[in-house]
Protein backbone atom coordinates (compact mmCIF):
# COMPACT_ATOMS: atom_id res chain seq x y z
CA UNK A 1 0.00 0.00 0.00
CA UNK A 2 1.42 3.68 -0.67
CA UNK A 3 1.24 5.80 1.97
CA UNK A 4 -0.52 8.63 3.53
CA UNK A 5 -3.11 10.74 1.24
CA UNK A 6 -0.94 8.51 -1.83
CA UNK A 7 -2.37 5.34 -0.83
CA UNK A 8 -4.19 3.72 -3.97
CA UNK A 9 -6.61 1.38 -2.06
CA UNK A 10 -5.77 -2.40 -3.47
CA UNK A 11 -8.73 -5.26 -3.98
CA UNK A 12 -8.39 -7.89 -1.35
CA UNK A 13 -9.81 -11.09 -2.08
CA UNK A 14 -11.96 -13.42 -0.12
CA UNK A 15 -13.21 -16.89 -1.70
CA UNK A 16 -16.64 -18.40 -0.76
CA UNK A 17 -16.08 -21.72 -0.16
CA UNK A 18 -18.54 -25.18 -0.08
CA UNK A 19 -24.33 -16.31 5.72
CA UNK A 20 -60.86 7.03 20.54
CA UNK A 21 -59.16 7.93 17.58
CA UNK A 22 -56.40 5.25 17.14
CA UNK A 23 -54.62 6.56 13.82
CA UNK A 24 -54.09 9.71 14.87
CA UNK A 25 -52.09 8.32 18.27
CA UNK A 26 -49.95 5.88 16.13
CA UNK A 27 -49.22 8.71 13.55
CA UNK A 28 -48.13 11.29 16.35
CA UNK A 29 -45.79 8.70 17.93
CA UNK A 30 -44.05 7.59 14.66
CA UNK A 31 -45.04 8.86 11.40
CA UNK A 32 -42.07 7.85 9.37
CA UNK A 33 -42.68 5.55 6.89
CA UNK A 34 -40.65 2.76 4.86
CA UNK A 35 -37.11 0.36 5.46
CA UNK A 36 -34.46 2.22 6.62
CA UNK A 37 -31.59 2.68 3.76
CA UNK A 38 -28.24 4.17 5.81
CA UNK A 39 -26.55 1.20 7.45
CA UNK A 40 -26.40 1.18 11.11
CA UNK A 41 -25.25 -0.91 14.18
CA UNK A 42 -28.21 -3.54 14.74
CA UNK A 43 -30.01 -2.99 18.44
CA UNK A 44 -32.07 -5.23 20.27
CA UNK A 45 -34.92 -2.76 18.97
CA UNK A 46 -34.22 -2.39 15.53
CA UNK A 47 -33.73 -5.71 15.30
CA UNK A 48 -36.97 -7.24 17.05
CA UNK A 49 -39.38 -4.82 14.95
CA UNK A 50 -37.32 -5.75 11.48
CA UNK A 51 -37.93 -9.53 12.38
CA UNK A 52 -41.54 -8.46 12.88
CA UNK A 53 -41.86 -7.48 9.46
CA UNK A 54 -39.44 -9.96 8.06
CA UNK A 55 -42.41 -12.10 8.88
CA UNK A 56 -40.50 -14.19 11.55
CA UNK A 57 -44.00 -14.41 14.30
CA UNK A 58 -47.81 -14.62 13.31
CA UNK A 59 -48.68 -11.09 13.01
CA UNK A 60 -52.09 -11.77 13.54
CA UNK A 61 -51.68 -13.21 16.78
CA UNK A 62 -52.92 -10.77 19.98
CA UNK A 63 -49.81 -11.72 21.11
CA UNK A 64 -47.79 -10.64 18.80
CA UNK A 65 -49.64 -7.46 18.33
CA UNK A 66 -49.43 -6.16 21.99
CA UNK A 67 -45.85 -7.21 22.09
CA UNK A 68 -45.51 -4.92 19.03
CA UNK A 69 -47.19 -2.45 20.88
CA UNK A 70 -44.98 -2.59 23.84
CA UNK A 71 -42.18 -2.08 21.54
CA UNK A 72 -43.23 0.74 19.25
CA UNK A 73 -46.15 2.52 20.97
CA UNK A 74 -45.16 2.20 24.58
CA UNK A 75 -47.12 5.19 26.26
CA UNK A 76 -50.24 4.04 23.56
CA UNK A 77 -49.90 0.64 25.22
CA UNK A 78 -50.01 2.03 29.15
CA UNK A 79 -52.91 4.61 28.60
CA UNK A 80 -55.31 2.71 26.73
CA UNK A 81 -53.99 -1.40 27.36
CA UNK A 82 -56.48 -1.81 31.12
CA UNK A 83 -59.67 -0.71 28.75
CA UNK A 84 -60.83 -3.61 27.26
CA UNK A 85 -63.16 -1.90 24.28
CA UNK A 86 -60.06 0.89 23.68
CA UNK A 87 -57.58 -1.56 23.41
CA UNK A 88 -59.38 -3.42 21.22
CA UNK A 89 -59.65 -0.56 18.73
CA UNK A 90 -55.90 0.17 19.14
CA UNK A 91 -55.14 -3.55 19.14
CA UNK A 92 -56.81 -3.57 15.46
CA UNK A 93 -55.60 -0.46 13.96
CA UNK A 94 -51.89 -1.90 15.35
CA UNK A 95 -52.87 -5.02 13.68
CA UNK A 96 -53.58 -3.61 10.10
CA UNK A 97 -50.58 -1.24 10.60
CA UNK A 98 -48.09 -4.14 11.27
CA UNK A 99 -49.76 -6.62 8.50
CA UNK A 100 -49.22 -4.31 5.86
CA UNK A 101 -45.81 -3.21 6.74
CA UNK A 102 -46.53 0.30 7.08
CA UNK A 103 -44.21 0.66 9.77
CA UNK A 104 -40.72 2.20 9.51
CA UNK A 105 -38.08 -0.60 9.50
CA UNK A 106 -34.58 -0.47 9.23
CA UNK A 107 -32.84 -3.50 6.67
CA UNK A 108 -29.36 -1.99 6.48
CA UNK A 109 -26.88 -2.78 9.05
CA UNK A 110 -23.17 -3.10 9.57
CA UNK A 111 -21.16 -5.20 11.91
CA UNK A 112 -17.36 -4.21 12.78
CA UNK A 113 -14.77 -6.54 14.40
CA UNK A 114 -10.49 -6.36 14.82
CA UNK A 115 -7.99 -8.56 13.01
CA UNK A 116 -4.60 -8.97 13.59
CA UNK A 117 -1.93 -9.36 11.46
CA UNK A 118 1.15 -11.83 11.74
CA UNK A 119 4.68 -11.43 10.20
CA UNK A 120 4.88 -11.20 6.43
CA UNK A 121 5.36 -14.51 4.57
CA UNK A 122 8.13 -13.46 2.10
CA UNK A 123 7.55 -17.29 0.35
CA UNK A 124 3.46 -16.86 -0.06
CA UNK A 125 3.34 -12.95 0.01
CA UNK A 126 1.07 -12.44 2.34
CA UNK A 127 0.17 -11.25 6.27
CA UNK A 128 -1.51 -14.11 8.11
CA UNK A 129 -4.24 -13.32 10.46
CA UNK A 130 -2.80 -14.17 13.90
CA UNK A 131 -4.66 -14.15 17.70
CA UNK A 132 -8.03 -16.18 16.63
CA UNK A 133 -8.88 -13.31 14.55
CA UNK A 134 -9.14 -16.07 11.13
CA UNK A 135 -12.18 -16.82 9.51
CA UNK A 136 -12.41 -19.96 8.22
CA UNK A 137 -15.74 -21.43 6.43
CA UNK A 138 -17.90 -19.28 8.79
CA UNK A 139 -21.21 -19.70 7.87
CA UNK A 140 -22.64 -17.38 9.94
CA UNK A 141 -22.32 -13.52 11.07
CA UNK A 142 -23.42 -12.43 14.50
CA UNK A 143 -25.41 -9.27 13.89
CA UNK A 144 -26.61 -9.11 17.93
CA UNK A 145 -25.49 -11.52 20.32
CA UNK A 146 -27.11 -12.38 23.66
CA UNK A 147 -25.60 -9.93 26.30
CA UNK A 148 -26.09 -11.86 29.81
CA UNK A 149 -24.69 -8.66 31.88
CA UNK A 150 -27.02 -6.26 30.90
CA UNK A 151 -30.78 -7.58 30.47
CA UNK A 152 -32.27 -4.37 31.04
CA UNK A 153 -32.38 -4.24 27.55
CA UNK A 154 -34.88 -6.95 26.37
CA UNK A 155 -37.17 -5.59 29.00
CA UNK A 156 -39.83 -3.25 26.99
CA UNK A 157 -42.36 -1.09 28.21
CA UNK A 158 -41.58 -1.30 31.63
CA UNK A 159 -41.86 -4.61 32.03
CA UNK A 160 -40.58 -6.14 35.11
CA UNK A 161 -38.98 -9.13 32.91
CA UNK A 162 -36.86 -9.78 29.67
CA UNK A 163 -39.51 -10.16 26.66
CA UNK A 164 -40.98 -13.30 26.23
CA UNK A 165 -41.22 -13.09 22.24
CA UNK A 166 -38.77 -11.31 20.70
CA UNK A 167 -35.01 -13.27 20.11
CA UNK A 168 -31.93 -11.95 22.03
CA UNK A 169 -29.46 -13.19 19.62
CA UNK A 170 -29.58 -12.55 15.40
CA UNK A 171 -27.49 -14.24 12.88
CA UNK A 172 -26.94 -13.50 9.03
CA UNK A 173 -26.47 -16.39 7.30
CA UNK A 174 -23.97 -16.28 4.20
CA UNK A 175 -25.16 -17.79 1.00
CA UNK A 176 -21.86 -19.86 1.22
CA UNK A 177 -18.87 -20.22 3.85
CA UNK A 178 -16.32 -17.65 4.32
CA UNK A 179 -12.77 -17.68 4.55
CA UNK A 180 -10.73 -14.41 5.42
CA UNK A 181 -7.58 -15.12 6.98
CA UNK A 182 -4.57 -13.54 5.47
CA UNK A 183 -3.73 -10.12 3.55
CA UNK A 184 -2.23 -10.48 0.51
CA UNK A 185 -0.15 -7.84 -0.88
CA UNK A 186 3.34 -7.22 -2.86
CA UNK A 187 6.74 -6.82 -0.56
CA UNK A 188 7.19 -3.29 -1.47
CA UNK A 189 3.32 -2.88 0.00
CA UNK A 190 3.70 -4.96 2.47
CA UNK A 191 6.93 -3.18 4.03
CA UNK A 192 5.17 0.01 3.28
CA UNK A 193 2.00 -1.01 5.66
CA UNK A 194 4.27 -1.95 8.37
CA UNK A 195 5.76 1.81 8.41
CA UNK A 196 2.43 2.95 8.47
CA UNK A 197 1.57 0.85 11.80
CA UNK A 198 4.49 1.58 13.11
CA UNK A 199 4.12 5.79 12.35
CA UNK A 200 0.63 5.06 14.12
CA UNK A 201 2.64 3.42 16.97
CA UNK A 202 0.03 0.00 16.04
CA UNK A 203 2.30 -2.27 17.75
CA UNK A 204 -0.27 -4.94 17.23
CA UNK A 205 -0.73 -4.39 13.60
CA UNK A 206 -4.57 -4.07 14.05
CA UNK A 207 -6.90 -3.57 11.52
CA UNK A 208 -10.46 -3.15 11.40
CA UNK A 209 -12.82 -5.18 9.18
CA UNK A 210 -16.53 -4.04 8.42
CA UNK A 211 -19.24 -5.80 7.05
CA UNK A 212 -22.16 -4.36 5.46
CA UNK A 213 -25.88 -6.56 5.05
CA UNK A 214 -28.92 -5.96 3.56
CA UNK A 215 -31.79 -7.94 4.97
CA UNK A 216 -34.57 -9.65 3.12
CA UNK A 217 -36.06 -12.48 4.83
CA UNK A 218 -36.01 -13.87 8.10
CA UNK A 219 -36.48 -17.13 10.05
CA UNK A 220 -38.74 -18.61 13.18
CA UNK A 221 -37.01 -17.70 16.68
CA UNK A 222 -35.02 -21.11 17.69
CA UNK A 223 -34.28 -22.15 21.11
CA UNK A 224 -36.29 -21.10 24.54
CA UNK A 225 -36.02 -18.23 26.86
CA UNK A 226 -33.12 -16.18 27.03
CA UNK A 227 -31.31 -18.74 24.35
CA UNK A 228 -34.21 -17.69 21.39
CA UNK A 229 -32.08 -17.08 18.02
CA UNK A 230 -33.72 -16.03 15.01
CA UNK A 231 -31.71 -16.58 11.29
CA UNK A 232 -31.59 -13.80 9.16
CA UNK A 233 -30.68 -14.00 5.14
CA UNK A 234 -30.02 -11.27 2.60
CA UNK A 235 -27.12 -9.98 0.88
CA UNK A 236 -23.24 -9.39 2.22
CA UNK A 237 -23.17 -6.02 0.46
CA UNK A 238 -19.62 -5.00 1.06
CA UNK A 239 -16.70 -5.80 3.89
CA UNK A 240 -14.04 -3.11 3.98
CA UNK A 241 -10.65 -2.92 5.93
CA UNK A 242 -9.88 0.14 8.63
CA UNK A 243 -6.72 1.29 9.93
CA UNK A 244 -8.58 2.97 13.17
CA UNK A 245 -10.71 1.82 15.48
CA UNK A 246 -13.86 4.64 14.26
CA UNK A 247 -13.22 3.60 11.31
CA UNK A 248 -12.75 6.62 9.63
CA UNK A 249 -9.36 6.06 7.82
CA UNK A 250 -10.38 3.59 4.95
CA UNK A 251 -7.34 0.72 3.83
CA UNK A 252 -9.54 -1.36 1.07
CA UNK A 253 -12.08 -2.85 -0.62
CA UNK A 254 -12.41 -6.87 -0.14
CA UNK A 255 -13.42 -7.90 -3.60
CA UNK A 256 -16.18 -10.74 -2.74
CA UNK A 257 -16.34 -13.52 -5.41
Amino acid sequence: MMLASRMIPKILTVLFFAALCVAPAIAQEDSKQGRGESFATPTFREMALTSLMLESFDTSSNEIVDEYAKLMYCSLYREKFESDFQWNSVRQELGRNLQSKREYFRTHFELGGTIYLGRYSFETQDFPFVKDTALVNVGSLTLLGLDTVDTQKYRICNDQTPTSVFAFTYLFMLQQPLTLDRLKMPMDEAEALLKRMELMNNKDRALYIRFRVRLMGAGQPQGRLIHRTIMTRGDLVSVDLFYDREMTKHFAVVSLK
